[in-house]
């Protein structure tokens, strides 16, 4: 028999061993198993990372059913409240400047030599959270009337847009003064978006015994 007979022979002879047969099979289900497994390990990887590493629009206003937390209504009856209002002792507008830095604004001389009153109050708000809300004084006789006086009717103290549902904290305003002598008292309004108050406040009437200059 020629040498590649006997070669063909003993390969014929390998692959009908039933024995080698059986290590085939094993070594076709190992494969498949180990590409199921590997399948299986990427897709759970995936899933990993999607929990981990959100997509650059999660959160954001670009998705189209994205929602911004200032957006979100508040639940609840929104509300504010103004309470503890009082008036300091008289201080010109430059005095209350200088401890009021942010309060700064372009006037003359004259306007910041004008002496009028610091009003403390207390603002609490629930309900309107992203929404602007206003702050107003109004100057008023001591029988609750308003002064004749029109840069004392109806002045914008700030405006503020709360960051959370339920918000409040003291704040404070200089109030310029009458230029006649008499007793008054400052009242201040929270407005809500629409411009309709929400609440009010008053000090207690006071005397102004010199003319404001």
């Amino acid at each position: 028999m020629r040498p590649h007979t006997h070669a063909l022979a003993r390969r014929d002879a390998t692959l009908s061993d039933p024995q080698n047969h059986r290590r085939v099979r094993e070594a076709a289900r190992w494969l498949l198993t180990s590409w199921k497994a590997a399948v299986a390990f990427a897709g759970g990887l995936a899933v990993i990372l999607g929990l981990v590493f959100h997509p650059p629009w999660a959160g954001s206003s670009s998705g189209p059913n994205a929602k911004t937390v200032s957006n979100q209504k508040c639940p609840g009856i929104s509300k504010g409240r103004i309470s503890e209002v009082k008036a300091d002792q008289s201080v010109r507008l430059s005095a209350y400047w200088k401890l009021n830095p942010g309060s700064r604004a372009n006037v003359s001389k004259q306007r910041q030599n004008a002496i009028g009153r610091v009003v403390h109050f207390r603002i609490d708000i629930n309900g309107y959270r992203g929404r602007q809300l206003t702050v107003w004084w109004w100057m008023l006789t001591a029988n609750g009337e308003p002064v004749s006086q029109p840069t004392l009717q109806r002045q914008l103290a700030f405006a503020l847009t709360p960051h959370d549902c339920s918000t409040g904290g003291t704040r404070d305003i200089w109030v310029e003064l009458p230029k006649r002598r008499g007793r008054y008292q400052i009242e201040v309004q929270l407005l809500d978006p629409s411009g309709e108050k929400l609440d009010y406040g008053r000090t207690r009437p006071f005397a102004v015994r010199a003319t404001a200059s």
